[in-house]
């Protein structure tokens, strides 16, 4: 029998955990226990310069059990239970590799990155990625237009039950879901920009400006920003509901209309300048800067 031959023998062994000297001493062994050292070499074929070592390693892992006396005799631990201790290590050692490789990974942080995403199709392909793998619920601020180019995607993922929560001011519906939209005919009036906000799962975060090529949006999986973008879409569907609770809904047709009756409910509920979160959209709204609303009219040309 060629050495080729006979390491084949030993294979299964060695592929779990046994040296060569190791897997001929256990076969030895389990054929013919028990063995003293000068038999465990004969039977084995391990030189017995090398096999008291092997005894004493297979010894130490538990593989064999070593009988002591004027003479030390060997025999293996039964077969069953030799796969039962060594399964029992394994797992317990890819434990501990998994939780050390975990201190090495730069994947571990990707939650912490923001990802930057150019160009407003770029912005749509990674939404409709994400909308794709949702598993529980989608929330989602956004304007009609951008709406209309993921809105297959989104019915997709409802009709296997994905929850879906939409905020607009324009005029968007999708049914079976929660919907929270003003429907004014003319919400670019609002806003000096076009932002969408989309949470995925409480977990990512996509929130884009549609600024044409021009655009950067963010992807990140950061805790902290994800929270303030729900927060954002929580926000303004109070504000919606608000409104529903006072009867005000059906009285706004057109940016106008939206402005007039927030100007009304500034006062009483004693909103000013220095109390709202975003000064260019006050400013935009309320009158404001000139400058910046040239600016915007700018914009908009330039995007036509």
């Amino acid at each position: 029998m060629n050495k080729t031959t006979i390491d084949k023998k030993y294979t299964f062994l060695l592929k779990i955990g046994f040296s060569l000297n190791e897997a001929k001493i256990y076969l030895a062994l389990l054929e013919k226990y028990p063995l003293n050292g000068y038999e465990v070499s004969k039977y084995s074929g391990v030189a017995r310069s090398l096999v008291y070592d092997c005894l004493d390693r297979l010894v130490s892992k538990g593989y064999v059990i070593k009988m002591e006396g004027e003479t030390n005799f060997y025999k293996p631990l039964n077969y069953e239970k030799l796969i039962d201790t060594i399964n029992k290590e394994n797992q317990s050692n890819l434990l501990i590799a998994r939780e050390e490789l975990k201190k090495y990974s730069k994947s571990n942080n990707d939650d912490e990155f923001i990802f930057n995403i150019k160009g407003f199709d770029e912005f749509i392909k990674k939404t409709k990625e994400l909308i794709l793998n949702a598993k529980k619920e989608i929330s989602l601020s956004i304007w009609k237009n951008d709406f209309e180019l993921i809105k297959d995607e989104l019915e997709t993922v409802k009709n296997r039950g994905v929850s879906i929560n939409t905020f607009s001011f324009g005029d968007i519906f999708l049914e079976n879901a929660n919907n929270f939209t003003y429907r004014l005919s003319d919400p670019e009036n609002l806003f000096p920009y076009r932002r969408i906000s989309i949470v995925i799962d409480e977990k990512e975060t996509l929130i884009g400006q549609n600024n044409g090529e021009k655009s950067i949006s963010l992807y990140t999986r950061n805790h902290s920003i994800t929270s303030l973008v729900i927060d954002e879409i929580v926000l303004n569907i109070f504000w919606y509901k608000l409104f529903k609770a006072r009867n005000l809904l059906p009285t706004l047709k057109t940016s106008k209309d939206f402005l007039s009756t927030l100007n009304l409910l500034k006062k009483e509920l004693d909103i000013d300048a220095n109390m709202t979160k975003n000064f260019m959209v006050y400013n935009f709204q309320f009158g404001g800067d000139d400058n910046e609303r040239r600016g915007f009219e700018i914009r908009k040309k330039e995007e036509k």
